[in-house]
């Protein structure tokens, strides 16, 4: 406890908390107020020492009340953990928990004092709006969020659980990520700021003075998650920097004063008294007081204006060369990576005396080009005449092409666009493509515009806006308060985003290729002399038989077999939904046909985005609207094709399952923060699974592999049955594939589970192929057997049993040494065999070689919490 904050507290012991805020506030304005001005820092600790001292006082009494015994602290964030703070600036703190926060009881009590009763307020004389965290939220911190940990400070930590949680943030942080959240704020504002240091008709003294040097503390901080104040005391920010620095904190205290709606604002983001006005600039000489003369009060103000003056460029100036070094050195996109962001973008650092082989220096190329459609860069065009120099002569297909496909951040069209202006990039990629990209057909000669190249990524460009906006859809219509009709009429941006990652790759896949491989039909095209010369030649580019073509693609990328076998369907196909779509009437029998020929719901959603993409931005011009997948035939084909998949939605109507009635929003909402947190968009991916499983006992379980840019992820929305994990992860354990995290959520009021398994898995046909095997265990009851417990990983560490919830729920902590992929399982089956419980949540990481586990689970009605924890103290031993 700083002196600042001890006064403080003897100060409310004596005249009372509220009492004490206001006499303390009103004296820190004076000294903010005064022409004393080499003290800035000296009187923003001063103020925010008010807060925390308050915050912590209140935090430590209510904690003994209350008798809650588990890790539990109040930290300061942002300028308020740094120490920095004037008149009008946020209070910004946090009530960090080890537990969940669902049900948590004592967070209940502590939101209900600062935020639904304004018990706090009355009695502090202040608002605090503090948000409340848990470990299992530190996976979703990002950009500004994550940045106001950076200067995280404990207050109230009677645990030293922040630590802790600054701990799981470092061991999960992506530099690079925050390196290009700060990026994007220096360019769009900050920089703009540093050419405009004798502007005098505005002035955002925060966002254009503080923040401009503070981009550089932050760049510097973010390498290894270090506070503003090591960087502040090392040798980057020299003594001038810091003072110029403490200047303009000083200044603000000031120009916060001046304004008349000065006051205290808990809220976030930023304040019209932080900006500036010529008035503002000419009123120092206020800081003399009335009894000083208008001369003295002029050179003063000059003074003034002139040390602001010096601070501004001396911010702009420490902040811009420590970025430009940072970026002439070059930032790795991740640890030991060769590829680096430079001042001309992203570039590829070769190993000293490198002589790649071509399969090599593809990798590099392909790479490159996966970072900056990943991060959405620019790549260095120097790399034009080294990496991608006479790329057409040595291209070929590598494991980095696939990842390419399955990223779904960024826009593949700009990658293909980039690979576009190198000679004989997409031929040798894609064998065929330099034939199709300069032939003629009737879309080029109708429009007499654009070569086909530029007309397909025009066309992925499209499918990649329908995903972005259905994912927008189904985010506000599951976070919203209230029930969004999302789609009146059938929408394809939403039927878009919930498309799988295989799928979705898939549909890319063949709207690149569509035109390449030899399908039936081709060679008898160009024999038929009665067609346009146009239409006889625009398919068939590679001459390469179908069945041959993409196998390349399945063993030298590792395209999934799914990913592959869909895209070959897609192109035989590729006539047919307009064929089935010209009948004109969708009856039973066409209907089942249809049903029949996409073979199932994955393959019926991703046959009807690939046709609306493929067709969206032309048609020929006797194909009237009815015949197009947008047009009714082709809607309700979609429509009565789905049901046959969902017969509870075709009742109520399909052309509204992505508006969510109450009753589904019930079975949501029921897993807790699943479909708002971090999981939001692979949750999404099977919320309408989860309410057929709702409303239909007899509902089979959906199993699927997800790949969310490098991660692999195996999903499975189910009933809930005991020993589920247990199986789930001992078919991991068999196979040998490594489990480093595992959520798994639960609708208890409706016996429902949604399970993500994060697995440490590159071969995505394996990834599939296990989706399929664990879906058909499932189904055919079989997944769920009995375990020779001598083949289980014994379970070594130190183990934690206790009460989660007064509900009858329970929380178990392992901390072991990592020694194999059979942690996991050996203590799910433990559990499930000899506990008796149903688990309903665990989290598992791996950090420096200790494993981390937490399991929430119920325990039967006849054992105890001793007997239980005595059971597992002898699975320990």
């Amino acid at each position: 406890m700083t002196s600042s904050e001890q006064r403080v507290l003897e100060l409310a012991q004596d005249i009372g908390p509220a009492e004490a805020f206001a006499h303390l506030i009103v004296e820190n304005d004076r000294r903010f107020q005064s022409p004393i001005l080499d003290n800035g820092r000296e009187i923003a600790a001063e103020r925010a020492a008010i807060y925390t001292a308050l915050v912590a006082a209140w935090a430590e009494r209510e904690r003994e009340a209350f008798g809650y015994k588990k890790p539990f602290a109040v930290v300061a964030l942002g300028g308020t953990g740094r120490g920095e703070m004037t008149p009008c600036s946020d209070n910004d703190f946090a009530f960090l928990f080890e537990d969940a926060l669902e049900d948590n009881e004592f967070l209940k009590h502590l939101q209900e004092q600062i935020l639904h009763r304004g018990e706090f307020t009355a009695e502090y004389g202040f608002v605090c709006e503090a948000m409340p965290f848990s470990l299992a939220d530190v996976p979703g911190l990002d950009g500004k969020q994550l940045n106001s940990f950076i200067d995280m400070r404990a207050v109230y930590d009677p645990d030293g659980f922040a630590q802790t949680f600054r701990d799981r943030i470092i061991s999960l942080y992506d530099p690079f990520d925050h390196f290009l959240h700060l990026l994007e704020f220096w360019k769009s504002t900050w920089e703009p700021a540093i050419h405009k240091t004798e502007q005098l008709d505005r002035f955002d003294i925060k966002n254009e003075g503080l923040r401009v040097f503070l981009a550089g503390v932050w760049t510097l901080a973010g390498e290894s998650f270090q506070t503003s104040w090591e960087i502040y005391e090392s040798e980057a920010c020299s003594e001038k920097d810091r003072n110029a620095y403490e200047f303009l904190l000083r200044i603000r205290g000031f120009i916060h004063l001046r304004h008349p709606n000065a006051q205290q604002n808990a809220g976030p983001g930023n304040h019209v008294e932080d900006v500036m006005s010529f008035e503002d600039f000419t009123s120092f000489g206020e800081m003399l007081g009335e009894e000083a003369s208008e001369l003295e009060k002029v050179d003063f103000a000059n003074g003034v204006r002139a040390g602001l003056l010096s601070a501004r460029r001396c911010v702009g100036r420490c902040a811009r060369g420590i970025i430009q070094a940072a970026l002439k050195a070059g930032r790795p996109v991740r640890k030991d990576s060769a590829i680096m962001l430079g001042l001309g973008g992203l570039s590829f650092r070769a190993p000293q005396d490198w002589s790649p082989s071509n399969k090599e220096q593809s990798g590099a190329a392909l790479s490159l080009v996966l970072a900056a459609q990943r991060y959405e860069l620019e790549i260095d065009p120097a790399e034009l005449n080294s990496t991608f120099y006479n790329i057409g002569e040595w291209l070929q297909p590598t494991p980095e092409l696939a990842e390419i496909y399955y990223d779904e951040r960024g826009s593949l069209a700009k990658s293909f666009a980039f690979l576009a202006t190198t000679d004989g990039a997409e031929e040798r990629l894609f064998p065929g493509y330099a034939r199709f990209e300069s032939s003629l057909d009737r879309r080029v000669l109708d429009e007499q515009r654009s070569l086909r190249g530029a007309l397909e990524r025009q066309k992925v460009a499209m499918l990649e806006r329908y995903v972005r906006e259905g994912q927008r859809r189904l985010d506000q219509a599951i976070s919203e308060d209230r029930v969004r009709d999302v789609a009146k009429n059938l929408s394809v941006e939403v039927e878009a985003a919930l498309l799988g990652s295989d799928h979705l790759a898939a549909v890319k896949l063949a709207l690149k290729t569509k035109r390449l491989p030899v399908i039936e039909g081709d060679l008898e095209a160009r024999e038929d002399t009665s067609r346009p010369i146009h239409e006889r030649l625009s398919s068939g580019m590679s001459g390469i038989p179908i069945e041959d073509y993409y196998e390349p693609y399945r063993t030298q990328c590792r395209f999934s077999d799914e990913t592959i076998e869909l895209t070959k369907f897609l192109i035989k196909n590729r006539r047919a939904f307009r064929e089935f779509v010209r009948v004109g009437y969708n009856s039973k029998e066409q209907v089942q046909r249809f049903v029949e020929l996409c073979q199932s719901e994955e393959w019926l959603r991703a046959f009807y985005i690939f046709t609306w993409a493929d067709q969206a931005e032309w048609r020929p011009a006797e194909l009237s609207d009815v015949h197009l997948p947008e047009g009714f035939n082709g809607r309700e084909l979609y429509v009565k094709a789905m049901a046959t998949y969902h017969p509870t939605a075709a009742v109520k109507d399909h052309l509204v399952r992505a508006g969510f009635t109450p009753d589904h929003l019930d079975v949501l909402e029921d897993f807790g923060g699943v479909f708002t947190g971090s999981y939001r968009e692979l949750s999404n991916r099977f919320c309408y699974h989860l309410i057929e499983l709702s409303e239909n006992p007899g509902k089979g379980p959906l199993v699927r592999t997800i790949w969310d840019g490098p991660s692999t992820i195996l999903g499975v929305a189910a009933k809930d049955t005991r020993g589920l994990a247990a199986a789930i992860t001992g078919t991991l354990a068999a196979k040998g594939i490594p489990l480093f995290q595992a959520h798994l959520f639960s609708a208890r009021r409706y016996g429902l589970i949604l399970d993500f398994f994060h697995l440490d898995l590159s071969d995505r046909s394996v990834g599939a192929a296990l989706a399929k095997e664990i879906e058909a265990a499932m189904r055919e009851d079989r997944l769920i057997q009995e375990v020779e417990e001598s083949s289980l990983t014994k379970l070594q560490g130190t183990a934690t049993l206790a009460r989660w919830d007064n509900r009858g729920r329970f929380h178990l902590q392992i901390e072991s040494v990592a020694t194999s992929t059979g942690l996991i399982h050996s203590l799910t089956y433990q559990i499930y065999k000899y506990l008796e419980a149903n688990i309903f949540g665990l989290t598992a990481y791996t950090a420096q070689g200790t494993a981390y586990i937490s399991v929430y689970h119920d325990l039967p009605e006849h054992l105890s919490l001793e007997e239980a924890q005595r059971i597992l103290a002898s699975k320990l031993a």
